[in-house]
């Protein structure tokens, strides 16, 4: 099993792997993967570069262009979403799609999303083993989450207390959100 302290050597395996060092970017790693950008100049180009992955390195679970744009959904939608991307330890994509529910919330709603979208992008840092970093986002998560104990069905209460915990620590972890009624779920 990887953590965010393989990164660096990841990335250059992969890169010596391909034979670029430009071929990735933005490697990430969790407890259930290794998620990093892979560039390609076609989809000819990007299939045999799958498939040597696949063949050195492991299965892949899920390839996501990243120039087709995010189809427009409703704001539960993005909760709902954003909030199982989050709990799957793929926070880059949770930040990505909670935006959508930030850019038009105002005042204490958009500080909670903002917040959420902070501890995000915190834990990416986390994954590259950027723990200053981390904990630095943390700090301005937990500025942004205190204006409510639930929202959308979801315990910012919970999340708050879990991350005053690792701010307190003074080492990044993992973080669930839990939900505490159906209307985000």
């Amino acid at each position: 099993m990887f953590t965010g302290k393989d990164a660096q050597s990841l990335a250059s395996k992969i890169r010596e792997l391909l034979g670029s060092r430009g071929a990735i970017g933005n490697l990430r790693v969790s407890k259930r993967a290794i998620e990093f950008d892979l560039f390609a100049e076609d989809t000819g180009e990007l299939e045999e570069r799958l498939k040597l992955l696949e063949k050195q390195i492991s299965k892949r679970v899920t390839v996501k262009l990243l120039d087709k744009i995010l189809r427009p959904m409703e704001k539960k939608e993005v909760l709902r979403e954003g909030v199982n991307l989050f709990n799957e330890e793929r926070y880059w994509e949770s930040h990505e799609l909670l935006e959508q529910a930030w850019q038009p919330a105002r005042g204490v709603e958009r500080d909670t999303v903002h917040g959420m979208i902070l501890a995000a992008a915190a834990l990416v840092h986390h994954q590259k083993d950027r723990d200053r970093v981390s904990l630095g986002m943390l700090e301005r998560a937990l500025a942004k989450l205190d204006g409510q104990e639930v929202y959308e069905g979801i315990d910012i209460g919970k999340l708050r207390a879990d991350i005053r915990d690792i701010i307190e620590k003074g080492t990044p972890a993992e973080l669930t959100i839990r939900r505490i009624s159906q209307s985000a779920s």
